[in-house]
């Protein structure tokens, strides 16, 4: 197959050859000899042309750079090309014909032989031009209130597309020609540019485009009215009617059966609802309900409401009383309702009013002290609910008091011989303040309004003072009082000396108030059950009587006595008491548990808690704790209870007190107590039994001298009880 391929080259060569060396054709390329083995070749292409609308010819193009035009049909040979692959374009066919095979092709060329490849074009009739084309429509929208539904585009009156305010649609398949176009659906308040209709020329196979500029201004309100009727049947009706509201937002009131009209609202739905409807009555039908407002009209909304008579409706008000400071109220106040109905409430505390009628109540805390002020108003208003319970609470702030002071003058005015050098010294309150006074002189004090005991000391053996020493005077508040002591001295006739005088006391029940030692029948002072006092005075024999002494006590040897002072010296004499026990020979006992002050005990509050049992052999125990006198974190407390502590003790039982309506109901008690503070203290406990448990009618008190202190008050919670 090699040889014959070889062979057909080789003879189309000698063909090409001879017939080019035939032509005498001064302008064709003279032939290479065949010997010698040329090293180029030649490219034959050959192109044929079948079917209709064939062109004249076209272009081979070798490598893209040597060309040769060509007919329909016939041959291009490209002469001396080297050996190898060679690239081959047929151009020039027009687009109703089409080549066979690959265009362009690859073509292999020996050297020395002619390498041949053909063309085949097919062409056909081309299609007639065509005789329509699109039409594009667009629309631009400016302004407010636009339409919101668009517009309609409609071609010669037939063909229409709906389209948005902003958009475009197209019309395709329209014959070439002129066209008319309406855009129809523009809203009253909107006009456009340049009119609704327009006329467009379509191109044959083309695409014609119009657009229309659409402005929109808003239009004027469309309003009308509404007019609200409500009738009311039934009984208990409302007295103060009715509110008719609009879409949630405009309201008028509106009688019981009444209407009322409400104007310029938008034509179209709106929402009306009644409200204010009181709770024995309904309203029929829908609530709220929808109406239409014609634009320049009036539509009627109409509320048909029953009435029922309601049952009576009662609740329940609890009153509180919440106090802070100082100086409390001790009794509390008094919560008084609607000017009527009082109870009384704790400084911290509450009382609860029932069965008052729903609705409102006016609340008042009256009795409040001086010194005390209700924060907020007063009285104060409280709604109170049907079967429910509202609280009204009083916050009430106390502050001390100012203090109410007044002056106390006190004169010495002495008479006679010998008179005493260093003058005397007064005293006030037993020891609370001292001055030192001139024999014929005069001291003021500044102080508490109210009774004070004032005494007259250092008075010399050989004087003697006139008149009660000590004695009690009434200070005023803001004003001035005095009191003059009388003194009345003698001759001496020698040296002066000392005496002290000593009491011992013994046994229980000791007196609690001590004694009164008096010289010479002129000259006292008081002295304690266990104490001494010294006098310095005239040397000699002078009279010494010890008084004061309680009905269970005896003193032990004379009394008065007689005791001789030495000149420039000291001599002694001791009294000797002793006491027994009182209250039943030792059967007696009083049991207490409970509180005085209507607050809770918690810090701050007036409550004074107790637990005691003592009897009258002196054994027992006793505790106290004043919740209004509060030491850092706890209340102050006082104990007694010689087990535990031995320190203190209960030194007196009396079977009854005078500070009860029934003395034999009373018991008092003395008795030396540790504070919270570790401090011994004495104290005076008196209680009265007088009625049972929670009758309120029992009584507490707590008295402690030295302090001038003491807590006391009708028993509020607990019982007393005397056995």
């Amino acid at each position: 197959m090699a040889r014959t391929t070889r062979w057909t080259l080789w003879a189309a060569a000698a063909v090409t050859l001879m017939g080019a060396a035939a032509c005498n054709d001064s302008q064709s390329p003279r032939p290479r000899a065949l010997l010698g083995l040329p090293d180029v070749g030649t490219l034959a292409v050959t192109v044929t042309t079948s079917g209709s609308n064939t062109p004249s010819g076209y272009t081979v193009t070798v490598d893209g750079s040597s060309s040769q035009s060509v007919g329909a049909t016939g041959v291009a040979t490209f002469l001396g090309l080297p050996s190898g692959s060679h690239t081959v374009l047929l151009s020039g066919v027009p687009s109703n014909c089409s080549v066979s095979g690959a265009n362009p092709r690859t073509v292999s060329l020996i050297a020395g032989l002619v390498a041949a490849t053909t063309f085949s074009v097919s062409c056909t009739a081309p299609p007639p031009p065509p005789t329509t084309g699109d039409l594009t429509v667009t629309t631009g929208t400016s302004g407010s209130n636009i339409d919101a539904d668009g517009y309609t585009v409609t071609v010669d009156g037939g063909a229409s597309q709906a389209i948005g305010t902003n958009g475009s649609v197209t019309f395709s398949g329209l014959a070439a020609a002129s066209h008319t176009v309406v855009l129809s659906g523009v809203a009253s308040n909107c006009s456009v540019s340049g009119g609704t209709s327009r006329t467009v020329s379509v191109p044959a196979g083309g695409t014609a485009s119009t657009s229309f500029s659409v402005s929109c201004t808003a239009p004027p309100p469309q309003t009308g009215n509404l007019t609200v009727t409500t009738s009311t049947t039934g009984s208990n009706l409302d007295p103060d009617g009715y509110t008719a509201t609009v879409d949630g937002g405009a309201s008028q009131s509106v009688g019981t059966n009444g209407s009322v009209t409400f104007t310029g609202l938008s034509a179209g739905s709106h929402s009306v609802a009644l409200s204010g409807v009181a709770a024995n009555c309904s309203v029929s039908g829908a609530n709220p309900q929808t109406v239409t407002v014609p634009s320049g009209g009036t539509v009627t909304a109409s509320f048909a409401v029953s009435c029922a008579a309601p049952p009576p409706q009662t609740g329940n008000l609890t009153v509180s009383a919440s106090t802070t400071g100082s100086n409390l109220d001790p009794d509390g106040y008094t919560a008084t309702v609607d000017g009527g109905a009082s109870q009384s409430v704790g400084t911290n505390g509450s009382v609860t009013f029932n069965g008052l009628s729903a609705g409102s109540h006016s609340v008042a805390l009256s009795g409040v002290a001086a010194n005390c002020s209700v924060s907020g108003a007063n009285p104060q208003t409280a709604t109170v609910p049907s079967g429910g319970t509202a609280t009204a609470s009083f916050a009430v702030s106390c502050a001390a008091p100012p203090p109410q002071t007044g002056n106390l003058t006190v004169t010495a005015s002495t008479t006679g011989s010998d008179l005493d050098p260093d003058g005397y010294t007064v005293t006030v309150d037993g020891g609370a303040t001292s001055q030192p006074i001139a024999t014929n002189g005069s001291v003021s004090f500044t102080g508490p309004a109210g009774d004070h005991t004032v005494a007259l000391s250092g008075v010399a053996a050989n004087c003697s003072v006139s008149g009660a020493n000590p004695r009690t005077v009434t200070v005023p508040s803001g004003g001035t009082v005095s009191t003059t002591f009388s003194v009345t001295c003698a001759a001496t006739g020698g040296g002066t000396g000392s005496l002290t005088v000593t009491t011992s006391t013994t046994g229980s029940n000791l007196d609690p108030d001590g004694y009164t030692i008096t010289i010479d029948g002129s000259f006292s002072q008081p002295i304690a059950t266990n104490a001494s006092v010294t006098f310095t005075g005239p040397s000699g024999d002078h009279t010494l009587a010890l008084s004061g002494v309680a009905s269970n006590c005896s003193v032990s040897g004379a009394n008065p006595r007689t005791v001789t002072v030495p000149s420039g010296g000291t001599t002694t004499t001791t009294f000797s008491v002793s006491c027994a026990a009182t209250g039943g020979g030792g059967s007696g006992e009083v049991i207490g548990q409970g509180q005085i002050g209507n607050g809770s005990p918690t810090l701050g509050s007036d409550a004074t808690t107790f637990n005691f049992d003592v009897r009258s052999d002196l054994t027992g125990r006793f505790t106290a704790s004043d919740y209004a006198d509060v030491h850092g974190n706890q209340p102050a407390s006082l104990t007694t209870d010689p087990v535990a502590d031995p320190a203190t003790s209960f030194t007196a039982y009396r079977n009854s007190s005078s500070a009860c309506s029934d003395p034999t109901r009373g018991v008092e008690v003395d008795a030396v107590g540790r504070e919270d503070n570790g401090s011994l203290v004495g104290y005076t406990l008196t209680v009265c039994d007088n009625g049972p448990a929670g009758s309120g009618s029992d009584f507490f008190q707590v008295f402690i001298p030295s302090e001038g202190f003491g807590v006391s008050g009708p028993v509020t919670s607990g019982d007393i009880s005397k056995r």
